[in-house]
């Protein structure tokens, strides 16, 4: 029987790729493209040398980058669901009152913004991914305790977003439903690519709403903060579970039933 790599080991693994990603970045300006680059290039070979010669995996595959068949329409759909209820969110605010729009930016600024967007949020949307949920998938997998999966990585990535947002209860009620749904993606579908396009899709929204500086594509005034927002926002947000739910319900069996049944491609095995 080949021997289980101890816990202790997973835990250092996941300590050396949650301190890159969060605190790396602290170290150089945020402005600097070429640090960027570096830094997200960086992270994928820290990450296929701790998969490779620390936990004794095949490589980043196992960390649920699988390319299974099907895992860029799975990635698709991931983002037209999570830019589309993060969408019906920002437009519930309006409806509301949380803000008025006065107009459009212009193009020469929101065609730029876009692009940095969709380049900026894949990849903090990814290493995300790869450091909560596909790295514990694979912890939960190879111990057969996948029915615990969901609840650790939602509590996880909960937990990790006080890194951004600090321990605010409302804020790690919101993380928490983003975190479940993510994570169920993962379970039912075995690779982390609807994660992925849920999270950078969701981001993705965030940004045309907002931009990086408060400016996004459309010109908001009168803007307002409320608690009775963060309870929409929850409300809205939880919708994305139901979403992936029906998408998925017909679509895929449990991954460990697929594992008996040998349907698994064999770097799962």
């Amino acid at each position: 029987m080949k021997k289980q790599t101890p816990l202790a080991v997973w835990l250092l693994g996941f300590v050396l790729l949650s301190l890159y990603v969060h605190l790396l970045p602290r170290f150089f300006d945020a402005g600097h493209v070429p640090h960027w680059f570096a830094y997200w290039a960086g992270f994928f070979v820290l990450a296929y040398l701790v998969s490779r010669f620390l936990l004794k995996l095949q490589g980043l595959g196992q960390l649920g980058m699988e390319r299974h068949r099907g895992w860029l329409k799975n990635l698709a759909t991931g983002f037209m669901i999570g830019f589309g209820v993060y969408a019906l969110k920002y437009f519930a605010f309006w409806r509301l009152g949380k803000f008025e729009v006065a107009g459009l930016q212009e193009l020469a600024f929101i065609l730029p913004m876009l692009g940095q967007a969709l380049l900026a949020m894949f990849f903090s949307s990814i290493l995300n991914d790869i450091t909560i949920r596909g790295y514990w998938y694979a912890f939960f997998r190879r111990r057969q305790l996948l029915a615990w999966y969901v609840f650790a990585a939602t509590i996880l990535y909960a937990l990790d977003d006080v890194w951004n947002a600090g321990p605010d209860p409302m804020n790690l009620v919101f993380s928490a439903i983003l975190g479940a749904t993510f994570a169920y993606t993962v379970l039912k579908t075995g690779a982390i690519w609807m994660s992925l396009g849920l999270h950078w899709g969701g981001n993705m929204m965030y940004r045309v709403l907002y931009g990086f500086d408060g400016n996004g594509v459309w010109q908001l005034e009168n803007v307002r903060e409320a608690p009775f927002y963060d309870w929409v926002s929850l409300a809205v947000t939880a919708l994305m579970l139901p979403a992936v739910y029906f998408v998925l319900k017909s679509k895929y069996k449990q991954p460990l039933q697929l594992e008996r049944r040998g349907d698994l491609p064999q770097s799962y095995t």
